[in-house]
C-alpha cells in the first residue's frame, strides 16, 4: 500500500482496526505522552490491535510515519468528555473517527511537556496544511485531543505550539512569527530591522523562530562565506542564529553558519597575537616620540601613516619603519 503524504514511512495497522469511512470533517492533535520515536510508537499500536490508532505520527527529529490510510477512520478519538469543546456537538452520534484525521506527536514525558523541537513542529505543520488543503478542512476545524476528553486527556497536545500551527494554516504556509510585523512588503523583527524581498518569503516560508531577529538590513558583500570562497558575492543578512545568503544561481539559502564561525574563530587564533604585537610596537613608538623635541611634524605624520599601511605585511617592516631615523 502506498503512503498518502509523500514523506512519510507507511507502518500500517491492521486494517481490521480501523474504520471503512473518513468524511475528513476535522484534524485532531495528540502528543504520545511516551516513547521516543515514531516508528516505536507505530510499533505499539500495531502490537495492540485491536486498540488506539492515528493516522500520522511525527517524530522529534521530523520523520514521518503514516500508520493509517487516509480514507479510513483511525481509532484515536473516542467519546466526549463533559466539558468538551462544543464544536464536536455537531456530529450528533457520529463515532468521531469516522470523520476525522488524527496527527500524533512523540513526546517522551507523561505529561507532554517536552519542548516540540524545531525539525519537529516543521514537519507537523507541513504535513497539517498538506491535510487541510487537500481536504479543504478550515483552520478552526483543526482541534486538540483535549477539545474532546478534556478531563482524561487534559495533558493532550500538552506544549504543542497550537496557536503557532493555526497561525500557520490560515496564512497558506506563511507565518508572521509571533511579536513581528509585516505589512505584505517589509517584515520586521521586534528591534525594527526589515526583512524584505527573497529573505522576508524565506523567513515567513520556513517557520522562523520568533527569537531568531534580524540583527542588521541585509546588505551586498563580495564574499559570503570566508570559509567557502567558491561560492564567492551575493546580498547577505545577519540574523541572530543564521545566516541567509542570497546569489542569482542559488536564490535564497541558509548558510553554512557553524563552518563559517569555526574558520572565522581560526582565523582569530591565528592573527589576534600578531595584532597585539603591532599595536604595541605603536604604542611604543608614540611614546618615543612625545619624549623627544625638535621634530618635524610632518615626517612624524608621515612615518605613522606609513606604519598603519605596512602593517598588514607583518612585524618586519613595521619594525625597519620604527627604527629608520627621521
Amino acid at each position: 500500500m502506498n503512503v498518502d503524504y509523500p514523506s512519510a514511512i507507511p507502518m500500517w495497522i491492521p486494517e481490521n482496526d480501523l474504520f471503512t469511512t473518513n468524511t475528513h470533517q476535522a484534524i485532531v492533535i495528540h502528543k504520545t505522552a511516551n516513547g521516543t520515536t515514531p516508528q516505536e510508537i507505530a510499533q505499539y499500536f500495531i502490537n495492540v490491535s485491536p486498540g488506539p490508532s492515528v493516522h500520522y505520527i511525527v517524530g522529534l527529529d521530523g520523520t514521518i510515519v503514516q500508520s493509517a490510510p487516509e480514507s479510513m477512520g483511525s481509532g484515536g478519538n473516542c467519546c466526549l468528555e463533559q466539558g468538551h469543546d462544543p464544536f464536536w456537538d455537531q456530529f450528533g452520534t457520529i463515532n468521531l473517527n469516522t470523520v476525522t484525521l488524527s496527527v500524533e506527536h512523540v513526546d517522551p514525558s507523561p505529561t507532554n511537556s517536552t519542548p516540540c523541537p524545531q525539525a519537529q513542529i516543521d514537519a507537523s505543520f507541513k504535513l497539517v496544511l498538506y491535510l487541510a488543503n487537500k481536504y479543504h478542512i478550515a483552520p478552526d476545524h483543526i482541534k486538540p485531543h483535549s477539545s474532546l476528553d478534556p478531563i482524561s486527556r487534559a495533558h493532550c497536545p500538552g506544549n504543542y505550539p497550537f496557536a503557532d500551527l493555526i497561525n500557520y494554516v490560515k496564512q497558506g504556509g506563511s507565518m508572521t512569527p509571533m511579536g513581528w510585523t509585516d505589512d505584505g512588503q517589509t517584515l520586521r523583527s521586534p528591534n525594527g530591522v526589515p526583512i524584505v524581498l527573497g529573505f522576508r518569503a524565506f523567513v515567513l516560508a520556513n517557520n522562523w523562530s520568533k527569537d531568531n531577529w534580524a540583527l542588521a538590513p541585509e546588505q551586498a558583500v563580495t564574499l559570503l562565506e570566508a570559509s567557502n570562497p567558491p561560492l564567492g558575492g551575493g546580498d547577505q543578512q545577519v540574523f541572530r542564529w543564521s545566516l541567509l545568503g542570497y546569489t542569482v544561481a542559488r536564490g535564497v539559502f541558509m548558510e553554512w553558519t557553524g563552518q563559517e564561525l569555526a574558520f572565522v574563530r581560526g582565523q582569530l587564533a591565528t592573527y589576534y597575537p600578531q595584532v597585539k604585537t603591532l599595536q604595541a610596537e605603536v604604542d611604543s613608538l608614540k611614546q618615543q616620540l612625545a619624549q623627544q623635541r625638535g621634530l618635524d611634524p610632518g615626517k612624524v605624520a608621515d612615518r605613522l601613516t606609513a606604519i598603519g599601511l605596512a602593517s598588514s605585511n607583518g612585524n618586519t617592516a613595521v619594525q625597519q619603519l620604527v627604527n629608520q631615523p627621521l
